[in-house]
């Protein structure tokens, strides 16, 4: 009877111990069930291969189920509306690029305003082109030639992303362009480039780089701060004395209003799957880079995009 009796008090004595081990080694668990990630765009594209990617790290962390869901009807505002007017309690996130800043200017009934960055989680830029037999050998030679032509500008829409950036890069260099729209994205503009439709476009380096590779264009200069993976030899316009930088970010929202304890949560979450082997994978074969920031500095640098954006939207529609 004694034996069973110390048996006893040692197994409730080891109990407590037991437990206060495991509430230190124990991850933050998502207090209120299943999270839904909500992305504007259909399977297969690059927010959507982002979020997936994701998925794995994040549902180990939140100890719940991440569950995705594609809503790319009427051009992404059925997904914005979801989040803008959902609780906010951080139980729906979504993803997106400067595409969600744009996305009201281009007659899309989104309130901006209505989003809470949660952590931004990738960067990418845009690169200067011009065709491949283009006479120019560095970005300044092109800058001087626009300085006594008026060079034909591919972009594909007017307040587009890479129409931003064209802007951006004009205002730098001190030149001025005339803008033609080749509507359906990167790939349009190129041929149009490679056929000397036009004498310059700007997309990012993954997409270019097949067509850079058989020589029908070539890069002058990649406009983020540093040199590019995947275009190690080309130098950044800031290297090359125009005072520009073009940073194409993707990163994760939920809805205003969100407490900070959730945020904070989520937040690392979302880091712990930036930092999975399978995100890691995805970043290494579309070229982008993994550019983490929490949901305090991705807030403070959103607004800034907000400002910038609404800049340069004002400048467009002056012209």
């Amino acid at each position: 009877m004694k034996r069973i009796g110390l048996i006893v008090i040692l197994a409730f004595g080891i109990l407590p111990l037991a437990f206060a081990t495991g509430a230190k080694e124990a991850k933050p668990k998502y207090p209120n069930g299943d999270v839904t990630f909500v992305n504007p765009n259909a399977p297969g594209g690059g927010n959507d291969l982002l979020m997936r990617a994701l998925i794995p790290g994040m549902k180990a962390y939140l100890g719940v189920n991440v569950i995705p869901v594609n809503k790319p009807e009427a051009r992404g505002a059925v997904a914005a509306m979801e989040i803008t007017n959902a609780k906010p309690d951080g139980q729906k996130v979504y993803i997106n690029s400067q595409t969600l800043l744009l996305m009201p200017y281009g007659g899309i009934d989104v309130k901006v305003e209505g989003f809470q960055p949660v952590a931004q989680v990738v960067e990418d830029t845009g690169v200067v082109l011009v065709k491949g037999d283009a006479p120019y050998k560095t970005i300044q030679d092109f800058v001087e030639a626009a300085k006594k032509t008026k060079l034909k500008v591919a972009h594909n829409g007017s307040g587009s992303l890479w129409h931003l950036a064209a802007v951006m890069f004009a205002k730098a260099a001190k030149v001025d362009f005339q803008y033609v729209v080749y509507s359906g994205g990167g790939t349009p503009m190129m041929t149009a480039l490679a056929a000397g439709e036009v004498d310059m476009v700007i997309v990012n380096p993954a997409e270019s780089k097949p067509l850079i590779d058989a020589g029908k264009i070539k890069p002058l200069a990649v406009m983020s701060e540093g040199k590019h993976p995947m275009l190690s030899q080309v130098p950044t316009c800031k290297e090359a004395g125009i005072p520009v930088t073009f940073p194409v970010w993707r990163g994760i929202f939920t809805t205003k209003g969100t407490p900070e304890e959730f945020l904070s949560i989520m937040d690392k979450a979302v880091k712990a799957g930036t930092e999975g082997e399978e995100f890691k994978k995805l970043v290494q074969t579309t070229g982008l880079e993994i550019k983490y920031r929490d949901h305090k500095e991705f807030t403070k640098f959103f607004e800034e995009q907000k400002e910038l954006t609404a800049q340069l939207m004002k400048e467009i529609s002056a012209k």
